[in-house]
């Protein structure tokens, strides 16, 4: 499993399609998901395992504590329980509303060869983005799951992120998503 750092200022053209654009002000994805964030997934990798990296990465980079890394961990296995947060088409979004940050934060898994991870569709998932999100802050967790579906859900979007992009080149098209 490998971890990436990205300069923020490297870009490259990544065609959007038609990518729906989203309120003045609106949570950037780079806020919430940072170049030191991205994990490669090997394949075989489960569900639990992936969870347990993603929130992991996130205390290595110090967006969260440690000492509550076990209990996230927890409690997104508890969501996933209640329901799978891999919505198909190779996407998967596990999220959480919690009181342990004050402000969004997320870790993006890139499985190339894609692992099983409860897909709706029964396919498998590609590209898991894992959110954290301040309990106070329903609405704009509910809008940042809402924006990450709708571009995930635009056709050109989704195939440039699901086939075989490597973490550089996942940091530069959330810079260009953030500009439209």
């Amino acid at each position: 499993m490998s971890h990436v750092t990205i300069p923020r200022d490297q870009s490259a053209a990544m065609p959007i399609g038609n990518t729906p654009s989203f309120p003045e002000g609106t949570l950037k994805l780079t806020d919430v998901f940072h170049p030191n964030c991205i994990e490669t997934i090997r394949p075989g990798t489960g569900k639990s395992s992936v969870i347990s990296l993603l929130v992991r990465c996130l205390a290595r980079a110090e967006h969260i504590g440690r000492e509550h890394s076990e209990q996230l961990i927890a409690d997104l296995l508890e969501r996933e329980r209640c329901g799978s947060s891999a919505i198909g088409r190779g996407l998967a979004f596990p999220h959480l509303r919690t009181r342990i940050v004050t402000c969004f934060v997320g870790a993006i898994g890139l499985a190339p060869d894609g692992i099983n991870f409860g897909a709706l569709d029964g396919n498998p998932t590609r590209l898991v983005l894992l959110t954290l999100s301040p309990w106070d802050g329903r609405e704009a967790h509910m809008n940042l799951l809402s924006r990450l579906v709708s571009l995930m859900q635009d056709k050109s979007v989704s195939h440039h992120l699901n086939h075989n992009i490597k973490p550089p080149q996942l940091y530069t098209c959330l810079c260009d998503l953030d500009k439209v």
